[in-house]
């Protein structure tokens, strides 16, 4: 049974300091869990409690792995509590304990397991991760269910799909403007803080391209300028021409 928790004061655990596994053995599908810590010295006491979490939509699993004093490895760790239809987020909570009232002494949030997304160098430097998975007859969407950034789903069914809309244009030219549209209406109608990192990214991305966001949030003058925005990206990037001239080619 999980306690109540107070975050005040609560610190930030580093990425560099948590590592997370994914192991798969030959008789089960699901998952192992494993992980290895390397905080440092905060000067937290000793009998502090150190918990991951995993995470997908409304779904959560919890892994003991003792204190700061002494981790341990739990016993069970198969990820068989989790809404497998996407991506498994982490996060790392130290505990103070000692009282009735569960004290968040530091955490990490939005973590990944090593080889998934975060560990890739270009998926670390994009506005919008690149993952492939089942989507029935659809080929493509985008996904903004893991409080990350936005993620770009291929159907896995399409041979090659991440290959392909990485380095195939007539791809890109198709589905690139459609997905810039998609990412900045629900960032204009999010209720993201203006300050929030995803937002602020992606709008100064989208400046860059074009002008300023305006401060009227009315829909009709925010849909002109998702609008001038999307059309200035196709016009960089000759999106129509290059869409005409792999036609050419593959006719």
């Amino acid at each position: 049974m999980q306690r109540t928790l107070n975050y005040t004061g609560k610190g930030r655990i580093e990425r560099s300091e948590v590592r997370i596994k994914k192991e798969y053995d030959s008789g089960h599908p699901l998952p192992l869990i494993d992980a290895e810590f390397n905080f440092k010295e905060r000067g937290l006491p000793g009998e502090s409690k150190i918990y991951l979490e995993a995470y997908h939509r409304n779904t959560l699993q919890r892994f003991d792995f003792g204190t700061l004093k002494c981790i341990m490895r739990p016993e069970e760790r198969k990820l068989d509590q989790i809404d497998h239809s996407g991506p498994t987020l982490f996060r790392v909570r130290i505990i103070d304990e000692s009282e009735e009232v569960g004290k968040v002494l530091a955490s990490a949030e939005k973590l990944r397991a090593e080889g998934e997304g975060d560990e890739d160098e270009d998926q670390r430097s994009s506005l919008l991760e690149l993952i492939s998975r089942p989507l029935g007859q659809q080929t493509w969407k985008l996904s903004f269910e893991t409080n990350g950034k936005p993620a770009l789903v291929i159907n896995s069914n399409i041979p090659d799909a991440l290959e392909k809309i990485r380095s195939n244009r007539f791809f890109k030219t198709l589905i690139l403007p459609a997905a810039l549209r998609e990412v900045l209406m629900y960032l204009a109608w999010s209720d993201l803080d203006d300050e929030d990192p995803l937002l602020e990214q992606w709008i100064t991305f989208a400046e860059s391209i074009y002008i300023k966001r305006p401060l009227e949030r009315q829909p009709d003058v925010q849909m002109e300028w998702i609008d001038d925005v999307v059309e200035r990206f196709s016009e960089r990037f000759s999106l129509c021409d290059v869409l005409v001239s792999e036609m050419e080619v593959s006719s």
